[in-house]
């Protein structure tokens, strides 16, 4: 085996494919990339069984064929290579590459050992731009659940229907919702939950520009933009039924700017309870004043926004970490904030992106009975 390819697609190809290697504990070979060079393509494939991303390039190929390399070796060395032609060759599992005057020497593993990539080649069809299906993901992802116990909520669920495909996530204390309405977007009725990894693995590792194809079935969903394949398992849907947690509009409606807003957490939130994270919002006429209050140091942080709020004065408490991941994940200048009383959920959207939505539940003060989870 033996192939010739640029700097920049060497680099491109084990950068991209890396986010999905997997660990030695279910079987040594994932630990590797396997890389095959044929009618003038070299292709890198990483996977934990559970996603497989391969990322195509243009080579010269000499000889074709295949093999495996140690992942945690070939990143390292591939970060510092020199922008220059990369001169790969493999015999019996000896591996040789040469960039500019570096070279390097590594035993590879059969290739024969690694997984099959099994692409999926039918199901239910649809495309939207990259950038859209990315700006989803990073608007729904941080609501996803860590926890183990609680893998139904590990991912974000894709909701299609009637042209409408709605994107959610939810950890029980907050929930994020994208729409996407795309002329692209499938006449066929589809609900899949995909994992949180593979949402990271196309957020990171998926070109920026393009179309992305996306083909569903069965337990199956396949992604491919530009130069990327992404294959992966979908979870068991026990996803609860978001629509009974999303709370109707509410009464009261103040708009900010989303820069301020977050200026003014970051700074009241460095005299907030470690603990808790929670941070007190009082509207008054006029005004929002955002309080922290770290009692272990005796100490407390106030800001004041102005806002076209005229109502009566009102206190709700948030913690101010899920605030701050849905105000990251905005992109618009302002925001509206949606509140009914000190007890009920309060809606954060994008001014002029109607397509966004974020529910967030209120804290009980700390002398109180802490609010349980949606």
């Amino acid at each position: 085996m033996k192939f010739t390819t640029s700097s920049a697609t060497w680099q491109r190809g084990i950068a991209a494919v890396q986010p999905a290697v997997g660990s030695a504990i279910s079987n040594p070979i994932l630990e590797n990339i396997f890389i095959s060079c044929d009618e003038n393509k070299v292709s890198f494939i990483g996977t934990n069984l559970s996603v497989t991303f391969r990322c195509d390039g243009e080579a010269q190929i000499e000889t074709p064929g295949s093999t495996t390399v140690p992942a945690k070796i070939i990143i390292g060395q591939v970060q510092s290579l020199p922008q220059d032609d990369v001169v790969f060759t493999e015999s019996d599992q000896s591996i040789d590459i040469k960039c500019a005057r570096f070279s390097a020497k590594m035993k590879g593993q059969d290739a024969a050992l690694f997984p099959p990539f099994n692409q999926v080649v039918e199901g239910v069809e649809f495309s939207m731009p990259v950038s859209r299906l990315k700006s989803i993901v990073r608007k729904t992802m941080f609501a996803t659940s860590q926890e183990k116990s609680r893998y139904e909520l590990d991912g974000v669920k894709f909701d299609i229907k009637d042209g409408v495909m709605m994107c959610v996530a939810t950890d029980g204390r907050r929930l994020s919702m994208c729409r996407y309405e795309g002329e692209e977007a499938p006449k066929e009725t589809l609900s899949v939950l995909i994992p949180s990894k593979t949402l990271q693995v196309i957020q990171t590792s998926l070109p920026d520009d393009g179309e992305a194809a996306i083909r569903i079935h069965e337990r199956k969903i396949q992604v491919s933009c530009g130069d990327s394949v992404i294959v992966s398992n979908l979870l068991v849907d026990n996803f609860p039924q978001y629509d009974r947690i999303v709370p109707p509009e509410g009464k009261i409606k103040i708009m900010i700017d989303r820069g301020a807003l977050m200026a003014s957490i970051k700074r009241a939130s460095n005299l907030t309870s470690i603990e808790t994270s929670m941070l007190v919002f009082k509207l008054n006429k006029g005004s929002l004043e955002i309080v922290g209050e770290r009692e272990e140091v005796g100490g407390s942080g106030r800001d004041v926004i102005e806002t076209d709020y005229d109502g009566d004065p009102m206190e709700i408490r948030f913690n101010y970490k899920y605030l701050a991941d849905a105000l990251r994940s905005m992109e618009e200048e302002k925001v509206e904030i949606e509140l009914t009383d000190s007890r009920k959920p309060g809606i954060f959207r994008s001014v002029g992106d109607d397509s966004y939505k974020y529910v967030l539940m209120p804290m009980r003060p700390p002398d109180e009975e802490e609010t349980p989870s949606a």
